[in-house]
């Protein structure tokens, strides 16, 4: 028996049309999925971060601001709710191009209603419910600024002007606001709207505007001389009054007892009665004088009927009807001397005088109004407590040690200056010295880890997409690939036996058990002569020996 091995012929390549159709199809799709897989996770990778630009937009806002960023070549995404989302990126370019156009505008027209050509029949009552309606808008679209407000609606009452009323309504203004989630307006802000508001139409008293919030709660006041405003009033005033005090107090104590280890509480006594006092005071002893009239008459005897009463006395001296009494004097005839001196006394007769004076005087007068301010502090009762020191050895262990007396009191002494503690008022003040349960003061508030910055994400995502790509090429289209381009195996066929009419090859391991014809057996000696051709003569010199 002798052993034949054939030399091994290689065989022609084998390429997609020598394998089935099915596995045609199969190895097709295999590649194109992978491909596909590999492109979108290079475009998954290279994706960005989409921000919300604008939220909750109505249908003709959101058709708008899309226009416009299409137009401006951004790319945006919409989602249900009406919010246009952009890349983060393009946040800000996407904002200030929309805002140069005016978009987003509101559903509501303002001022673009008055800009608009009106129509030639419109009547009065037409124009003045537009002018109303535009100055609505424009309202609103001043109030949504206000830091915390995302929208609002205001209603205006404007009542026809007539001169033939002699009591006309006043108008009114009602304001509804819609405040974003978690937040809430401050007293200053709402009053800065109700007086936007009132100071924005014509005779609208602040006192007429009324605001409201979209919970339904009354943000102010319509009434401010109303009870409970004041007394709102006068808690928010006696509150930062207190927080006043006690923030002193705290920033004064704190630099040398150490953060956190000092509390205060200050109550204070506020008279909020409203005093008006009139004084009128007069000095009597500051005189001056305004005003003097003076009068003087004398009166004198003249040659009227004087003496005693009678008809003698009653008739003139010196007449022609009058009796001649011996003695008398008459015109031609002098009288004797004693007739001269009673004619002196007569003719000189008696005389009188008066003198009136009038002086008027201005007297000093102090005429004083007095009206007490509103809050006026009557008592202070402040409460201080200290933590123990706290100091620190030379092996950096900390203790603490309670504070001496010397220590309050001149905490104590510091505390009444800084606040200005009056003991005559009857202010009062305890300083108490306790350790603290935990006197760890709030750190810092750390910043994000660098894993949760922004960039690092992407960076993450780019790498990840990169990794995966590598995979899919590697471990999906090289084999692939391999697997169709590479030739057919070769067959290594081996003559095991030769026995009579019967040939024996194996291929790779397999005996494969065959009827050889003359030819097989010509190509197969002429095969072992070519790899071996010691072999062969060996196997011809046994032939010949055995045929003798």
């Amino acid at each position: 028996m002798a052993d034949i091995v054939p030399t091994p012929t290689p065989a022609p390549p084998r390429g997609l049309a020598d394998i089935p159709g099915l596995k045609q199809v199969g190895l097709l799709a295999g590649v194109a999925a992978a491909v596909a897989a590999a492109i979108w996770l290079v475009l998954w990778s290279q994706g960005q971060n989409y921000t919300v630009l604008y939220g909750q937009l109505s249908e003709r806002e959101s058709g708008q601001v899309m226009d416009a960023l299409s137009a401006a070549g951004i790319e945006f995404k919409l989602t249900p709710s009406g919010a246009v989302s952009v890349p983060e990126s393009k946040v800000q370019e996407a904002r200030i191009r929309l805002a140069s156009q005016g978009l987003p505008q509101s559903d509501s027209m303002g001022i673009e209603m008055i800009q608009k050509d009106s129509a030639l029949g419109n009547s009065s009552m037409m124009e003045t419910a537009r002018y109303q309606s535009v100055l609505e808008t424009e309202l609103a679209r001043t109030i949504i600024k206000v830091q915390g407000v995302q929208s609002a609606r205001v209603h205006l009452a404007l009542p026809k002007p007539s001169v033939f009323l002699r009591d006309t309504h006043k108008a009114t203004a009602s304001v509804m606001l819609q405040l974003y989630p978690g937040r809430r307006l401050e007293p200053g802000q709402v009053a800065a709207i109700v007086h936007l508001v009132a100071s924005s139409v014509p005779e609208l008293a602040a006192s007429d505007v009324t605001l409201v919030d979209q919970a339904g709660s009354l943000l102010n006041s319509p009434d401010e001389n109303a009870e409970a405003a004041a007394s709102t009033r006068q808690f928010e005033y006696t509150r930062k009054l207190e927080e006043s005090y006690q923030r002193r107090i705290i920033e004064l104590l704190e630099p040398m007892i150490g953060p956190g280890r000092v509390r205060a509480t200050v109550t204070a006594d506020l008279d909020y009665t409203v005093t008006e006092e009139t004084h009128e005071n007069y000095d009597p002893q500051k005189t001056a004088v305004r005003s003097e009239q003076t009068s003087n008459e004398t009166r004198k005897g003249g040659d009227g009927a004087e003496g005693i009463p009678g008809a003698l006395s009653n008739q003139p001296p010196g007449t022609s009807g009058a009796p001649n009494i011996p003695g008398a004097a008459t015109p031609g005839n002098p009288a004797p001397a004693t007739a001269a001196g009673a004619q002196t006394v007569a003719t000189t007769g008696p005389s009188s005088s008066a003198q009136r004076s009038t002086r008027n005087f201005e007297v000093d007068r102090t005429l004083s109004y007095v009206k007490q301010p509103v809050g006026i502090l009557k008592r202070l009762n402040v409460g201080v407590v200290l933590d123990d020191w706290q100091k620190v050895d030379a092996d950096g262990k900390a203790t603490t040690a309670p504070m001496s007396d010397t220590d309050i009191k001149r905490f104590s002494q510091l505390i009444k200056e800084s606040i200005g503690l009056k003991e005559d008022r009857g202010d009062q003040l305890n300083v108490l010295n306790q350790a603290f349960k935990s006197s760890v003061a709030v750190g810092p508030v750390e910043a994000a880890p660098l894993w949760q910055q922004p960039w690092v994400s992407q960076l993450a995502k780019q790498i990840t997409g990169a990794a995966l790509v590598l995979v899919v090429a590697f471990l999906v289209l090289r084999p692939l690939m391999k697997s169709l381009t590479k030739p057919a195996g070769r067959v290594l066929a081996s003559v095991e036996e030769i026995d009579g009419d019967r040939l024996s090859l194996s291929a790779q391991g397999k005996p494969i058990k065959l009827a050889p014809s003359f030819e097989q057996q010509i190509a197969a000696a002429r095969t072992l002569v070519g790899q071996d051709p010691r072999r062969a003569a060996q196997v011809v010199k046994d032939w010949v020996s055995a045929d003798g």
